[in-house]
Formats: structure tokens, sequence, C-alpha cells
């Protein structure tokens, strides 16, 4: 409206309001653009409620302090609010729409957050995570039970004490309160549960102890029954062996073979010395080709999640301090702005992440793809493991046929830095599947980039990999 206004330059003399605060809440700011429209364009804004005359030094004194006086008042309702939902969280009260598994109903006009038939069949998980299940083998049985989830809502899930009768939201200043709503399972088993997830590996295995003798447990797989392979030692011998869990399966071969044939695969990333500049340039400049386009959309997703959580504001303003609202309409309308705000959200994480010192991070990963196999041949059985998981996220699946690793899933800049040192024209055998006529950072002359990279893949292992390369 004030656009067309400034363009509409002497054809329009007055913005009508029913009261300032219609106008605007945001104080100082909203002087200064009364003042531009009334001594630049001759335009005077009059709320119809409260008219003053702006014609005068005293009524423009008197519209400053209305518009003062609407930014104090905003604050004032945005504190009550504050005030009426930390209250209503203290008491044991969900305000907001409830978590996956539970619907809000009214009983007798009073409102009960209760499992719905979705939550009655989630509880399922709980009981199969105690077991010592993984994650993923937990999706993969509810999925059979008509319930559909994936493994960052199932991880989140876990770790909500809302599904154990507890509220811990950020209104309460870190406080726990017990809720009033029907928990999904009890404290004992969340508190458990917890402490699983905290200390297993990311496959899902606990390690009641280290054993340095066989740091690919778990982590490699039997090619055939994909179970993953566990150790053990034949102590007359004092020499480790690995093994396929599965009864029947001849899958075996000695600890020592195994760390032989896992540094071979190592050295297949590491990277020539010569080529270390070459490569940073070329994936510093494959980054920022990527990332040109994202700035504005970046901000226009900014600026609408600002917008979605002042009207969730305005909404409990409505429903908790006015009551201008039922909780029917309050929870669809509440329920809309957040599925939106998610759905943002989720997009805007597809961006990417920033990386500050792009160059110097990546100049930190190729020094350590300089010394991987000697680093994973030295270091102790924690550095091990993190190295093992940083390069292959999924873990190897070992063929005792061809007795040799298949490659499933590698890290995306660890793969790429790879790709870069090796030179086509003279290697060829041995190069990774995965590798082979699949850069992506087509060569060109020189060492511009000609294809885009996935930036937010790029970043998360950018990071990764630098955080790994720092540790050692």
């Amino acid at each position: 409206m004030i656009e067309f206004c400034k363009r509409s330059k002497g054809k329009v003399s007055t913005i009508l309001v029913y009261k300032m605060t219609r106008f605007s809440r945001t104080g100082g700011k909203a002087i200064s653009i009364a003042d531009e429209l009334r001594n630049k364009y001759g335009i005077h804004i009059i709320a119809v409620t409260e008219p003053v005359d702006t014609s005068n030094s005293s009524g423009v004194l008197m519209q400053d302090i209305q518009l003062i006086f609407a930014k104090w008042d905003n604050v004032q309702r945005q504190q009550i609010t504050q005030d009426g939902l930390k209250r209503k969280y203290s008491q044991g009260e969900w305000c907001i729409p409830a978590p996956i598994g539970y619907d809000s109903i009214k009983i007798n006009g009073v409102k009960k957050i209760v499992l719905n038939d979705y939550g009655k069949k989630l509880r399922k998980a709980w009981e199969w995570k105690l077991q010592g299940y993984k994650n993923e083998d937990i999706i993969k049985m509810l999925e059979k039970i008509g319930i559909k989830t994936y493994k960052q809502r199932i991880y989140k899930i876990f770790k909500n004490p809302f599904y154990c009768g507890l509220i811990a939201h950020g209104i309460l200043d870190g406080k726990v309160v017990e809720g009033k709503h029907e928990p999904m399972v009890s404290k004992e088993a969340f508190y458990k549960i917890n402490d699983i997830r905290l200390s297993s590996t990311k496959y899902g295995v606990p390690h009641k102890r280290e054993n340095e003798g066989v740091p690919l447990k778990v982590f490699l797989k039997c090619s055939d029954c994909n179970d993953p392979l566990t150790g053990y030692i034949v102590k007359k011998k004092n020499l480790y062996y690995y093994k396929c869990r599965k009864v029947g399966c001849k899958c075996n071969k000695s600890a020592k073979d195994m760390h032989k044939l896992f540094l071979d695969e190592l050295s297949k990333y590491q990277v020539r010395e010569d080529l270390t500049s070459a490569i940073v340039y070329k994936m510093v400049h494959a980054y920022d080709d990527a990332n040109k386009d994202n700035n504005e959309k970046q901000e226009r997703f900014e600026k609408r999640i600002s917008e979605i959580d002042a009207g969730m504001l305005n909404l409990q303003e409505k429903y908790y301090v006015k009551e201008e609202m039922t909780r029917e309409v309050f929870d669809r309308l509440m329920s809309k702005l957040i599925a939106e705000r998610e759905e943002i959200t989720k997009d805007l994480g597809k961006m990417g992440l920033t990386i500050s010192n792009l160059e110097e991070k990546l100049k930190e990963v190729v020094a350590f793809c300089l010394k991987l196999p000697s680093i994973w041949a030295s270091a102790g059985i924690s550095i091990r493991e993190k190295i093992q998981k940083l390069i292959f996220p999924s873990g190897l699946a070992y063929d005792k046929k061809i007795q040799a690793f298949r490659t499933t899933q590698v890290n995306f800049v660890i793969a790429e830095i790879a790709l870069q040192s090796i030179d086509l024209g003279e290697v060829k055998k041995g190069l990774p599947p995965f590798l082979y006529g699949k850069s992506l950072l087509a060569e060109k002359e020189g060492f511009e980039p000609s294809v885009r990279l996935p930036v937010r893949m790029f970043s998360k292992h950018v990071l990764s990999a630098t955080q790994a390369s720092l540790r050692n």
C-alpha cells in the first residue's frame, strides 16, 4: 500500500486506519514512515477512532505518541501472552498441537491429549528398542503393522520426553514438569532407551567394552546374508578373527588379513600431494558456483518463517488471552502454520550450510587424505571407528568369494578429492566403481567446475571430514 501511495504522488492524500496500532506497532520506524509520507508525498495518516490533525506540529507530536504507545502496547500483549503460556505449561498443559501419535480432544468441555490408534501401534517401537533392535529394523517392523516413518522421525520420538509424560519446553527456562497427558512409555523405559541411544554406535549396537583387536566388527557386514561381522579371539594362538553371526555361514577371516584388505581399500582414497592446490582450488570454485542462487531464496524463506512465527504468536494471544476463538479453530489454524513452517524449514535445510574459511578446511581435509591409511593403522580403536564411519557411512560388505569389499556409500567430499587425484589415463584397473566416470566436478580446461555440487551434502561432509582431520 505504501509503495502504491508513493507511486501515486499527488493522487493520494490520506491513509485511513481504524486505530494507529493497526497501521504499525514498530514505534520509531513507524514515525519515520509517517514523516516521509507527510513531508515528501503530502500523505497524512488518519486513525478514524482517535483522529488528530497532522497539519500542525501539535498533531504530529500526538500521532508520534500514539505510534510509540502502539509499540509499547504490542510488547505488553506479547508479555501477557508469554506469561499465560508459561503458566499453562507449568501446570502440565500442552498448548500447541500434540506430537505424532496423540490427538487433542475435549471431554465434558475439558481438553485432553490422548493416544490415538497410530500412537498405540507406535508404542511397539519402544518395546523393540528396549529389546536392542536398531532404528532401521524398527522402521521396517513398524511398516509391517501399518506405521510408515523414517530415521529422523523415530530418532526424535525416542529422545522426546513428552512420550514418557513429561513436558520440556523452552518457555519453562530449562524446567521439566509432569504433563497431564497420557504417556506412551514409562519413565524408566525412556531413561533406559536414551542411555542406550547415547552410548551406542551409529550402527545401533552398544559396545560393552572396546576391543583393540577387532575394530571392524559390526562395521563390516557379510555380503551374502547382510549380517554384521563379529570378532573373537583364539586364545591358544592369541589371534583375532572376524566371522558372520548367522549360523551356518562360513564367512570367517583372520583379523590380520582383514585389516590388510581394509588398508588397501583406504589407500584408494589417498591423494597425490602434487595435486593438493589444484584439488582445493577446483572444489572451492565448485562450491561457490553452487551457492550463488541460494541467497535470495534463503532470505525469502527466512522472511516467511518470521511471518509464520508472528502469526502463531497472534493466534496464541487470540485464544489464550482474548478468548476470541474456539479450541478447534485454534488447533486447525495452528496446525496449518506449523506444517507450513516445517515444510519451509525442510526446504531451507536442503539449501546448505555456511562454511567459514572453506579453503582452509578443504586444505585440512586433503592433508588428512594424504596419510589416511597410516592414521588408521597407528590410531587407537576410538579414532579407527570414527575414520571408518567418516569414509564409509553405511559400512562395508565383505565378499568371502572374491575376498574383497563392496562399497555402497562413500563420504562425498573424500570420494571427490580422491577422484581428482587419480590420473584416469594411467590408472583404470582397481578404480572404485562408484568413482569411475561419475565425477561431480566434470573436468574442463583448467580447473573451472562445469557441474554444480549438491551444496548441503558438500557442506555436511566437508565439516565432518574437517573435524576428523583436526581430531587427528
